[in-house]
């Protein structure tokens, strides 16, 4: 009995001093690990985004865009081209032109906001996602989600699936007839995988009664395997309805909200905000308020672009420029990182994991009127680290592919550029430098990493 004791007392022993010893070598590996992590961030801050080419974009020349995705289960980048009434669809590993997928809204001739006909109820595609089954999901006017295949070895590629749509439309705003529609277009979008629900804005929605005044913007939520409308979420007194998006961490959606301000704009009667979306209970269960005259010392509700970045380092585009921040669960209070006002804050927001970066497109120092650039931000500690030009007042909307660290910009001209007229109108897009004249174009830049 003593020697089998003593046998056991040295297994136990040993396999102590096995585990302590295994223990010791997964945190000497982990320490080696972080650190070699932490050198390789430190000498990819010290690596430039540098502009590196175009790619032209066939049919009618873009002056009407919007959001735009790259995804990296399809190696393409989306964007939205309203001017061709398509979504658009470049090889990310190639930056070409592969194909689009048509049969949106397209830009309606003014008005195209508000409602009453089938054309004149907001324009579309707006926002767009691909999701891990490869299906591509987008707003489109009308109240309509479209969705199509994006698998380029179905049958099915580049065809909507719902070639009727999916109405996002709500009674307070709809009235079912040939005229009283007036619920404007399904805007941007998220996605959650866990439950496959998509989250949809309807960021400008009107009364159906006359004379159409604004009704609270609200968000429907659409079951991605069905394409059932499972609920909606409004935002009570909200100044519009901006970008949806899934936190894993929270296993939420987080939705960014314009406030709002008196008819003069000089006062500020309700903060922009984020809140926290459940997408089974299908409510929103927390307001993050964005101050913006504490944060970043100016008069404005504006919020639009959102990204989430590791540590829950989140990037919005808010109050004029890109903020990052993290939220307090516990307070319902935000903690500000940082405010870069290097670049003013565009539409959408970008965190490519491929080099770790957020980035954003706005005029340099956020003043109006200045050059165009694709702002830099360190995603980990939320410092600005560079600005690229994009040589003139276009470039919008980033997205990046993580596999090559290639950052797109749509390079959107206007109407006057496009018909040169008044004449001359030079056009002051980077497509232009690159020998393509008056067409808009897709910019692309590359993150090379340090060797």
């Amino acid at each position: 009995m003593k020697v089998k004791l003593l046998l056991a007392l040295a297994l136990v022993l040993g396999l102590a001093v096995t585990a302590r010893s295994d223990r010791d070598d997964r945190d000497r590996d982990q320490h080696d690990q972080d650190g070699r992590e932490s050198e390789h961030h430190e000498e990819s801050r010290n690596t430039p985004v540098g502009l590196v080419g175009v790619i032209p974009i066939p049919g009618a020349a873009i002056t009407s865009a919007d959001i735009a995705w790259g995804d990296p289960g399809t190696e393409r980048y989306y964007f939205t081209d309203r001017s061709n009434s398509s979504v658009d669809i470049i090889d990310a590993e190639d930056d070409v032109f592969v194909g689009r997928v048509t049969g949106f809204v397209g830009n309606p001739p003014a008005p195209n906001t508000g409602g009453g006909t089938a054309t004149t109820n907001g324009p579309g595609p707006n926002g767009v996602l691909v999701t891990a089954d490869r299906k591509l999901w987008a707003g489109d006017g009308n109240s309509q989600a479209q969705v199509a295949d994006a698998d380029p070895n179905s049958p099915n590629y580049l065809k909507l699936l719902t070639p009727a749509g999916i109405s996002t439309a709500i009674a307070a705003c709809d009235g079912g007839s040939n005229t009283t529609h007036y619920c404007g277009r399904a805007d941007e979008l998220g996605y959650d995988p866990k439950d496959k629900i998509i989250l949809i804005a309807n960021n400008a929605p009107l009364s159906k009664m006359a004379p159409h005044g604004p009704i609270d913007p609200y968000a429907s939520f659409i079951d991605a395997k069905s394409f059932k409308v499972l609920g909606h979420v409004s935002f009570p007194g909200a100044g519009g309805l901006e970008q949806p998006i899934w936190d894993r961490e929270k296993q939420k959606f987080l939705i960014t909200v314009p406030g709002a301000t008196n008819a003069a704009g000089t006062a500020v009667t309700l903060q922009p905000s984020i809140q926290v979306i459940d997408p089974i209970s299908m409510k929103s269960e927390k307001t993050y308020f964005i101050d913006c005259a504490a944060v970043a010392g100016t008069v404005s509700a504006s919020i639009t672009g959102i990204a989430i970045g590791p540590f829950e380092h989140i990037l919005v585009s808010a109050c004029g420029f890109p903020i990052v921040l993290t939220l307090n669960a516990t307070t319902s209070k935000i903690h500000v990182l940082n405010v870069t006002k290097n670049v003013g804050g565009g539409d959408e927001v970008w965190f490519n994991p491929g080099d770790n970066r957020f980035y954003v497109t706005g005029a340099l120092n956020g003043v109006s009127g200045q050059t165009q650039q694709l702002g830099v931000i360190d995603a980990e500690d939320g410092s600005f680290l560079q600005n690229v030009s994009q040589f003139g007042l276009r470039g919008k909307n980033p997205a990046a592919f993580a596999e090559n660290n290639h950052i797109f910009t749509i390079q959107q001209i206007n109407t006057a550029i496009r018909d040169n007229n008044p004449n001359p109108t030079p056009d002051d897009s980077v497509c232009a430098k690159f020998g393509f004249n008056r067409t808009g174009c897709i910019a692309i830049f590359e993150h090379k990493e340090a060797q």
